[in-house]
C-alpha cells in the first residue's frame, strides 16, 4: 500500500472525494472528522469497497492542543502519515462592516493555524532521511481579491503565504504545496439555479469537476519538483476580476433579470 495520508474534513464534499480517488489509488486514508462522524464513516466505507483502507480520527481543528495530538493520533503502525491534506474550512459569511472577534479568530484558527500546526507536526514525525508533503486546499480567490467573506478570504490568503515560508522552511523532509479551487460543488445557502450560472462564471464556460482536484492532489504528492506551487483548479475563474464572489455575482445578474 501506498504511503498513508491524512485528510481533514475527510467526510465530505472536496474532503470526500480527495479520500475516495486516493485510497482508491493505493493510499492508506487518515480521516478526519470533527462532528461528522457518520459521513466519515460512510466515506470510509467506501474506500474498502474499493479494494483500499484506512481509519477515522476525530478532532476539533479549532483547539490548538487537539491539532497537536492529531497525527500522533494516526497510529496504525503499518501506515505512517507521510502526507497531509488540508481541506477543512470554516466559511462563514462576513464583511469588514460586521465580522466579529469570535468569527476572525475562528476562520484563522481553523483555516491557517491548524494547517501550519499539521505541516510541523508532519516534518517532526518524519524520521531523518524521509520525505513526506503537504497540500493546502485555498480557494482560488486569493489571485483575484474581493471583499466578500471578509475573514474567509483573510485566513486563506495567509494560507497562501503560508504555503510558501512552510515549503522553505521544511524542505527538503517536507515539501508544501497548494491547491486554490473555484466554485466547485453547491452550498446549502446556495439556490439551485444560482449555482448553475455561477458554475459557468469562468473561462471553460462549465462546471468544475471536483474530481480535478483530487488529480491535482496526486500529482502534488507523485512529483517531487513541485515545492512551493499553488495551482488553480479554477476554469480561469481568477482571471476575471468580479468585484464580489461569484455566488454574489450570480445572484446580481439572476435579480436582473427578473426585473421587468
Amino acid at each position: 500500500m501506498k504511503a498513508a495520508i491524512l485528510i481533514t474534513a475527510a467526510g465530505r464534499r472536496i474532503g470526500k472525494c480527495l479520500a475516495e480517488v486516493l485510497g482508491r489509488q493505493g493510499h492508506y486514508i487518515y480521516l478526519h472528522y470533527h462532528t461528522a462522524r457518520r459521513d466519515g464513516e460512510a466515506t470510509l466505507k467506501s474506500i474498502r469497497d474499493n479494494g483500499g483502507d484506512g481509519m477515522l480520527v476525530s478532532c476539533d481543528l479549532g483547539q490548538y492542543d487537539q491539532v497537536e495530538g492529531l497525527l500522533a493520533a494516526c497510529d496504525n503502525p503499518d501506515h505512517p502519515p507521510r502526507h497531509v491534506i488540508n481541506n477543512a474550512s470554516q466559511f462563514i459569511d462576513d464583511s469588514i462592516f460586521n465580522f466579529t472577534e469570535t468569527g476572525f479568530a475562528t476562520h484563522q484558527n481553523v483555516n491557517l493555524r491548524a494547517p501550519m500546526q499539521l505541516a510541523r507536526a508532519l516534518y517532526n514525525l518524519i524520521p531523518d532521511g524521509g520525505r513526506g508533503s503537504v497540500i493546502n486546499i485555498i480557494d482560488s480567490k486569493v489571485f483575484a481579491l474581493n471583499p466578500d467573506f471578509h475573514c474567509y478570504t483573510l485566513s486563506k490568503y495567509g494560507l497562501l503565504g503560508a504555503t510558501e515560508m512552510m515549503a522553505q522552511a521544511l524542505s527538503p523532509k517536507v515539501r508544501v504545496n497548494g491547491i486554490a479551487p473555484g466554485l466547485t460543488l453547491i452550498s446549502s445557502s446556495q439556490s439551485v439555479e444560482n449555482f448553475e450560472l455561477a458554475s459557468h462564471l469562468n473561462f471553460i464556460g462549465a462546471p468544475l469537476r471536483v474530481e480535478d482536484i483530487a488529480e491535482t492532489a496526486r500529482l502534488l504528492i507523485n512529483s517531487p519538483s513541485l515545492n512551493g506551487i499553488t495551482i488553480p483548479v479554477d476554469g480561469g475563474q481568477k482571471m476575471i476580476n468580479f468585484t464580489g464572489d461569484v455566488v454574489n455575482v450570480a445572484k446580481d445578474i439572476l435579480k436582473r433579470q427578473l426585473k421587468p
